[in-house]
């Protein structure tokens, strides 16, 4: 061996031995703790903190630390929930669950159980989110900590009213009792300056509590109490801007996208713009394209009612891009998660060496499977709600008729509800009847103001009667009888399916293409595109009958 290379090897296993012995000083409890310790002084972005916990996370594998595992999963699981990857969120609940058996961890257990409900509550799989917090219970009831205990089952009433608030559609007074039991389980706990992490959270989860509460009066509640629910909004921006310690920044994104989704809704447009502003300000450094895309859709909507060409169709662009992308990933990332829970789940119960094949099997045959069947439910889907449309189209093809009843509405709050004589709004249904057939709506200059001048009336008025016998705000009653009128156009005389996308949106008093596809989807469901190529293929289907 000639001289260089010894030199060469000798440098080698010097080097090599030294960095060995770096690697195993550095690798200890103590400095897996000190970097944890570390993590809760400074401030990090989101990518910075989640590699700093992967590294964590392995440097605790590495030398069998299960504190080291347990800390790291519980950051990385909530981590990766809110920035929506909640099949990633799982795996890690299920590393820290099993972790913290290994110490009889009652606590972490809990947390781990409650977020993979969270997180499967997120990706729609409602069923197996309520065993979890069922099977959470036993654990939390075995916490000593009274105030651990009280802040845990305020997780499991707030997972249940929200397995119920839309995919179980309960009585709602069930809803407003799980609710009320969370905010009464959280605001139990007592405030403790020796313990700032645990109180940021409590006034963190009121603040939540008041959130959804609002959001259930303005959305779910029969009749709607829109008074109760900003009430309720508003506490839930205060309590989240006062809390008594300040060791954690609070995430407002959530109440501020609501309030200004709540105010758009109410055409305070002002309002709406300055919340969603907000919202995409903070955003940039908690990087969440789920609050982003909210707050894009708050913003289109709202200066397209306020007639900002420009920023609407600026809006609905990012709007239409972005929510579009995340559509695609939900739904990788629901089939992923079904694959893996499924899997678990058989291994833990095989029996014997001929089981452990036909899983596999079936495994595989679902790995094949499963994006062609998540492809075509969705066309399914897609094609139903076409279907609907072409129903109702054949429907009102019959009866155009809209009788100008006169609805009573319940709870009215005397500041918000203005007082109509009952000859005032049965005149103005009857004017409001034939301006919905004289296809004056497809005016592009069509406003409130002008259609209150040309009615013989005011605003304020003409307002009220839409949003009382209408059930919409003015801006989306036009967009409803323009959708109508063009969708109908299509479907009675072909020749309008092969005009462009935008002399379309032109002829029914969109501003612009991009504008008109976002309605037009809103509206029935589907995209332009799609409605037209149906209508032909449907006709293709009559010609060879």
């Amino acid at each position: 061996m000639s001289t260089r290379k010894i030199i060469l090897l000798l440098f080698s296993l010097v080097f090599g031995f030294y960095y060995a012995q770096v690697g195993n000083r550095t690798i200890t409890k103590e400095s897996i703790d000190n970097e944890i310790a570390l993590s809760k002084k400074n401030t990090f972005d989101q990518k910075k903190t989640l590699a700093l916990f992967l590294k964590i996370n392995k440097d605790s594998k590495g030398i069998n630390y299960s504190e080291g595992i347990i800390a790291s999963a519980k950051k990385l699981m909530i981590l990766y929930h809110s920035t929506g990857e909640d099949e990633k969120s799982i795996e890690y609940s299920q590393e820290l669950e099993k972790e913290a058996k290994k110490l009889n961890d009652n606590e972490s257990i809990s947390t781990a159980i409650i977020q993979r409900a969270t997180d499967l509550s997120s990706l729609g799989l409602s069923d197996e989110s309520y065993k979890e917090l069922q099977n959470a219970k036993y654990y939390v009831n075995k916490i000593t900590d009274v105030n651990t205990k009280h802040y845990h089952m305020s997780l499991i009433y707030q997972g249940f009213a929200g397995g119920y608030y839309v995919p179980k559609k309960a009585n709602q007074d069930t809803i407003l009792s799980y609710f009320k039991k969370s905010l009464n389980e959280v605001k139990q706990i007592s405030d403790n300056k020796n313990n700032v992490r645990q109180t940021e959270e409590k006034y963190d989860m009121i603040s939540y509590l008041y959130m959804n509460m609002g959001m259930f009066y303005a959305i779910v509640h029969q009749p709607k109490r829109l008074d109760i629910a900003e009430e309720y909004l508003q506490n839930s921006l205060s309590t989240i801007n006062s809390r008594k310690f300040t060791e954690i920044k609070g995430d407002k994104i959530p109440i501020l996208n609501y309030l200004g989704n709540f105010y758009s809704e109410q055409n305070k447009n002002a309002k709406a713009i300055d919340y969603a502003r907000q919202v995409i300000k903070l955003e940039k450094t908690t990087k969440s394209p789920s609050a982003r895309v909210a707050a894009y859709a708050t913003l289109a909507n709202s200066y397209e009612a306020i007639k900002n060409k420009d920023s609407t169709i600026k809006y609905m662009s990012l709007y239409t891009n972005l929510s579009d992308s995340l559509a695609h990933i939900d739904r990788l990332s629901a089939d992923k998660t079904i694959k893996k829970i499924s899997s678990k789940q058989d291994k833990a119960h095989k029996d014997n060496e001929l089981q452990i094949v036909i899983i596999s099997c079936i495994i595989f045959l679902l790995l094949v499977a499963s994006g062609w069947f998540f492809w075509r439910r969705n066309q399914n889907k897609i094609h139903k709600k076409y279907e609907t449309v072409i129903e109702n189209l054949k429907k009102e093809a019959k009866t155009r008729e809209i009788e100008p009843v006169l609805v009573e509405i319940e709870n009215k709050n005397p500041e918000n509800v203005i007082s109509i004589s009952e000859d005032t709004t049965t005149s103005l249904l009857n004017k409001l009847s034939k301006f919905e057939k004289s296809e004056k709506f497809l005016k592009k200059d069509m406003s409130l103001s002008s259609l209150s001048t040309s009615l013989n009336t005011n605003p304020r008025y003409l307002s009220e009667i839409i949003k009382q016998h209408r059930g919409k705000n003015f801006n989306n009653y036009l967009h409803g009888l323009r959708i109508y009128y063009i969708t109908n156009k299509l479907y009675e005389t072909p020749v309008f399916r092969e005009y462009k996308i935008s002399y379309l949106a032109e002829f029914c008093g969109f501003s612009s293409r991009e504008v008109f596809a976002v309605i037009f989807k809103k509206e029935t469901g589907v995209t332009p595109s799609y409605f037209i190529s149906q209508l032909k293929k449907d006709d293709i289907k009559q010609e060879i009958i």
